[in-house]
């Protein structure tokens, strides 16, 4: 027998002329289809999954089990209605604490209508979107035997500031009552919930961590479904913390891109939720994770608890609250502590004419828990590195061999650069897009130390630099889809035509042959908010 759920938190209701969704007794839940093309973009996104070899089982079960569609009368009474047969990621569970978090500072997909990116937008803004990278589309807390379910009104869940998203993440996991604000949430459940081997922020570095390589989807405005039981909690039970993606309407094909507005709000949730496991400030209690795979704890405090702790390779881990678990201290050998990975050149037969070579601690595990990284960069002459940031490091420079020119934007989007020498440092803060250039006659490399376990890497629109000319009107299309200020008339207004001959003999126009022929301004310069003027400027730098 069909029904309306009573537990849906976001998403339409069966409201305002919408026809809402029906569950069964059976585990299934029935999704309308909009009128609009979100419904044939949904359905099609559901098909093509369900479908799709290249994505692995493990990432699979983040995501609704799908049996199809079927017509059905509408929740509403106004007909028949093609409908999404899913899986009801509740099912069975009786007092379900639910949070539904829509993740991406741009919450709608290219293609969409001036009217409906302008609707989109306003909600952006005015909510937690445009500064987090997500925002709390609605939620449900269980509080008592008394009380039963919590439900907030669900505009004013979406306009939460900041401080108030954090507050409600910390609510989430609290034993005391959500409805009373004078109490402050004592996330008593926030290791038993949010941690641990199974736990949700062991689920959301899963998925991180496919995410940081699949191109196959663009996922515009899905959301993060986290659940658990809270009554079973309450009573010295296991948490049955869940998380699932929902919502596809606004899918696009990735088309050999990275999906970083999906990928950056997600690691914003991430961090919000570690610093709830992590920080003092953010519980009245220690925290320990327990791994239910072998009764060990992982203590979360962000210091080093012992002199040493080099990387296990146990395959089972998968919490990496203060980077990798640590080696049985009885196994530790001074081979740890020494990596050859970086006394090679890398392969700079490519179209950038460089090399990045990175050692962290999954490579070299003496490295781990010290908060710490080291790369290598080969450059041949005319060489350069695609123009990128590290959201979780700064990073300094030594100049091995060769000569190199480089710099980085703050976010006045100033240029600070400085042409550099064997022997010399420079220093890049935190989270700025930087370069190098090798204007010297000579191969260069580059030696850099950050300071991050994981830095992470944020390339600024890589695809315009694939070798393939006929194809960078096509890219450059996928670019504006990143960047809607990016308009055709930049993308000429950006070509750059210098030919004035340096003191070597080569012109400016070969030292920036890469950036001239894929028109490198085109897709970097708007995307990063530089101006033209400052590339300018650049090339003149550069000349002397």
């Amino acid at each position: 027998m069909l029904k309306v759920p009573d537990h849906q938190v976001a998403g339409h209701h069966g409201a305002h002329g919408q026809p809402g969704p029906l569950i069964d007794d059976s585990g299934r839940f029935y999704k309308p289809l909009q009128d609009d093309d979100r419904g044939a973009i949904e359905a099609a996104f559901y098909t093509s999954f369900s479908s799709n070899t290249r994505v692995p089982d493990h990432i699979r079960r983040f995501f609704p089990v799908f049996h199809g569609t079927q017509l059905l009368e509408a929740s509403d009474g106004s007909g028949q209605r093609p409908h999404l047969v899913l899986e009801d990621v509740v099912s069975g569970r009786s007092h379900p604490s639910v949070m539904d978090v829509k993740i991406g500072s741009r919450t709608w997909y290219p293609e969409a209508s001036e009217d409906y990116i302008q609707r989109c937008f306003e909600k952006d803004r005015k909510s937690s979107s445009l500064c987090l990278g997500f925002r709390i589309s609605g939620l449900q807390l269980y509080g008592s035997e008394e009380s039963g379910l919590w439900k907030p009104e669900r505009k004013l869940v979406q306009n939460l500031s900041t401080d108030e998203v954090r507050v409600v993440l910390k609510k989430f996991v609290s034993s005391n009552s959500p409805i009373d604000p004078n109490l402050n949430p004592d996330c008593s459940f926030a290791s038993s919930v949010y941690g641990g081997s199974s736990g949700i922020l062991a689920q959301l570095l899963e998925l991180k961590s496919w995410f940081e390589d699949q191109t196959i989807y663009h996922l515009n405005s899905c959301s993060v479904l986290m659940v658990y039981e809270k009554k079973k909690v309450l009573k010295g039970g296991s948490s049955d913390a869940e998380v699932k993606l929902i919502d596809f309407a606004h899918v696009t094909e990735g088309n050999g891109i990275i999906d970083h507005n999906f990928v950056g709000g997600l690691c914003s949730l991430i961090k919000f939720i570690s610093e709830i496991l992590t920080s003092p400030d953010e519980c009245t209690t220690k925290v320990c994770l327990q791994n239910s795979d072998n009764n060990e704890e992982i203590l979360t405090n962000s210091d080093n608890l012992q002199d040493t702790c080099p990387t296990a390779t146990t395959g089972k881990q998968t919490v990496f609250i203060n980077g990798f678990p640590c080696k049985n201290p009885n196994s530790i050998v001074a081979s740890d502590f020494k990596s050859s990975k970086l006394s090679q050149p890398g392969d700079t037969d490519n179209f950038l004419r460089s090399s990045l070579t990175l050692d962290m601690a999954a490579d070299f595990p003496g490295l781990n828990t010290l908060g710490l990284s080291i790369a290598r960069t080969d450059l041949e002459v005319d060489g350069l590195t695609m123009p990128h940031s590290h959201p979780r490091a700064s990073e300094i420079f030594f100049v091995s061999t060769g000569e190199v020119f480089g710099g980085f934007f703050d976010t006045q989007s100033k240029l600070f650069s400085k042409t550099l020498k064997p022997g010399e440092v420079f220093v890049i803060p935190q989270g700025l897009l930087h370069f190098f250039i090798n204007t010297g006659d000579e191969a260069a490399v580059i030696f850099s130390v950050l300071n991050s376990q994981n830095p992470g890497v944020v390339k600024i629109a890589g695809a315009p630099f694939e070798p393939d000319d006929e194809e960078m009107v096509d890219k450059l299309s996928v670019i504006r889809t990143l960047s809607p200020a990016l308009e055709a008339t930049h993308i000429q207004e950006i070509q750059l035509e210098a030919a004035m001959e340096d003191d070597r003999g080569r012109s400016t126009a070969d030292t920036f042959n890469n950036i001239k022929k894929m028109e490198l301004g085109a897709s970097t310069i708007v995307t990063s908010g530089i101006e033209l003027s400052q590339v300018q400027e650049l090339q003149q730098m550069t000349e002397k």
